[in-house]
């Protein structure tokens, strides 16, 4: 599991099936699974990207440097032609770093920046509320996106290869909520799946022995999307990450159903857009409930999250408990941010 973490999409074995990139959380992966492809990670780069991934002058010409880095090294990447074997990418709209990724990567084809050939682009809309409007638009959605992806993968949607694959992901999140929620080792475990199929990943979570739980103050993380485990090392020997409710850090919801592949999706309390807006910040607060200390970071161009913190900071205080904010929190920390971050905490601790 720890190379399919490292690797990330470059690291997609042909024999999975036909790769159909995702960028950001709530698309329906049982429906690409039942078709004939497998649902890769798109949004997080491999981890040696940092240090050796592509730098295209035809992307660099039009991206601001406030784009979100998430946005920014997919586009690079995308320009390279890393994903040139994907049938399609679809992106969430709900992602504000996937929504940019994909106008920017359609715009550059549109001016011819870019060519048309590689992986067709969709754009994925879902509704986080249980209005009768809201669910029939979503219905409509997801018959949108399965005609997308019959079209694109030549395939016909057949009810029980969707019951399997929604079996498959079910067995998969139960060895997931199996997993201690913090320490890296069940951070790299749990992500893994993201560049894996469920069966597969299912069967290596089975196998999979975890470090023992770790002890002391309960800390629960909250913030934009993290797909490092750096906030977890940061709190090793501090106390214990009770909660991670950051993207790639909590357990998305996913389709429990296959006569309703969306219900358990769309009421998804900690998507961004669900509505009304009060059910985020009610699932916040009361996923912050008996932490001893909540840390919130953010990245600086992701501007989906942040306006909750005075309201959670107030309300985690009024339980006793501590709030630490660290302010930014740059793509890849360098040591010096880690340093001062793990001595912030030694003192909130104290």
């Amino acid at each position: 599991m720890q190379l399919a973490f490292d690797r990330r999409a470059d690291g997609i074995d042909a024999g999975f099936g036909v790769p159909v990139g995702v960028f950001g959380e709530g698309v329906p992966g049982p429906l690409v699974t039942a078709l004939g492809g497998v649902s890769v990670d798109v949004k997080a780069p491999p981890l040696s990207d940092a240090l050796d991934g592509p730098d295209m002058p035809s992307v660099a010409s039009v991206a601001e440097p406030f784009l979100d880095s998430f946005t920014a090294r997919f586009l690079h990447r995308f320009a390279a032609g890393s994903f040139d074997t994907f049938a399609t990418i679809v992106f969430a709209r709900d992602d504000v770093a996937g929504l940019a990724a994909y106008q920017y990567a359609t715009e550059l084809r549109r001016q011819g920046i870019l060519p048309a050939a590689g992986p067709r682009l969709y754009l994925w809309n879902l509704l986080h509320t249980d209005s009768a409007p809201a669910e029939r638009f979503n219905r409509r959605e997801l018959e949108r996106l399965t005609a997308h992806l019959e079209d694109t993968l030549g395939a016909t949607l057949d009810p029980d290869r969707l019951a399997d694959a929604v079996a498959a992901e079910a067995r998969c999140a139960q060895a997931l909520h199996a997993l201690p929620p913090g320490g890296p080792d069940a951070f790299v475990a749990r992500n893994a799946g993201r560049w894996l199929p469920p069966d597969v990943h299912a069967d290596l979570l089975g196998a999979h022995a975890p470090d023992a739980g770790a002890t002391g103050p309960s800390i629960v993380l909250v913030g934009s999307a993290c797909d490092i485990p750096v906030l977890h090392s940061l709190c090793a020997g501090l106390g214990q990450i009770t909660a991670d409710l950051q993207d790639y850090g909590r357990i998305a919801p996913t389709a429990r159903n296959s006569a309703d592949l969306l219900r358990h999706i769309a009421h998804d309390p900690l998507a961004t857009r669900a509505s009304p807006p009060v059910r985020y910040t009610r699932a916040l607060q009361e996923g912050t409930e008996g932490a001893d200390l909540v840390i919130a970071s953010v990245d600086a161009n992701d501007d989906s999250f942040g306006w909750e913190l005075p309201v959670l900071r107030r309300t985690v205080e009024s339980r006793g408990a501590r709030f630490l904010n660290l302010g930014f929190r740059p793509f890849r920390p360098d040591a010096a941010w880690q340093d001062m971050a793990r001595t912030k905490i030694e003192e909130a601790l104290t």
